[in-house]
């Protein structure tokens, strides 16, 4: 059975698109508790330099970090749930904003994830994505739009795509080609998946696939 852990980080929020699985475990990342405030919401445990937030937040279960760290607040809450038991990531606040470069870190935290035997989706409300090792990912028919799936960090083996307007068997995909970009849905169930290594798939639906 899985564990969920819900993320929000400072980044671009939208409440419409805030749907965390029932009985998920809730962590703000600093500024993701004004955005869990502003929607009435109180997180199971509240981690950060709190630089964004301001002020630490009088909250029972806090984990306050210094400033200079190597790790982001996003990164820290992550480890923190993997220590918990948590195998499934749902991470809000994670784009947007002025740092581009805290979106590329939080795109790489999605392949940390996939290496430890867990996965994690960026939930957005203009993208998705997901990491998944050894892995695949199902999307059902009624699926819409483009998607791309990507090597990030390095090849990925054994790459099959099925059900959508290019397919593959058995391809190697690697971090400096993209060949997966810009596929589509066509109304099929749809199966991507990975025998050796990690695939980053991004498409634009406020949905998420299942993962076997």
């Amino acid at each position: 059975m899985k564990r969920n852990c819900v993320i929000v980080g400072a980044g671009d929020f939208s409440k419409d698109i805030f749907s965390p699985p029932q009985d998920s475990f809730i962590i703000a990342a600093d500024g993701g508790y004004r955005h869990l405030d502003s929607i009435g919401i109180t997180p199971d445990e509240v981690i950060g330099d709190f630089d964004s937030l301001g002020i630490a937040p009088n909250h029972p279960n806090i984990t306050k970090l210094p400033v200079h760290k190597d790790d982001t607040d996003i990164f820290s809450a992550v480890k923190s749930a993997l220590k918990k038991g948590f195998d499934r990531f749902y991470i809000y606040g994670a784009t947007g904003g002025k740092r581009f470069d805290h979106t590329v870190a939080n795109i790489q935290i999605l392949q940390y994830i996939a290496n430890r035997n867990a996965a994690g989706f960026i939930v957005d409300k203009g993208f998705n994505a997901v990491a998944v090792k050894n892995s695949s990912l199902i999307f059902d028919s009624s699926f819409k739009g483009t998607i791309s799936v990507f090597a990030l960090c390095e090849k990925a083996e054994g790459v099959k795509i099925k059900g959508l307007e290019y397919e593959t068997e058995n391809t190697t995909l690697y971090p400096d080609f993209p060949l997966g970009v810009s596929n589509s849905f066509k109304g099929e169930r749809a199966e991507i998946s990975v025998k050796n290594g990690i695939i980053t798939a991004v498409w634009y639906e406020n949905r998420l696939p299942d993962i076997s």
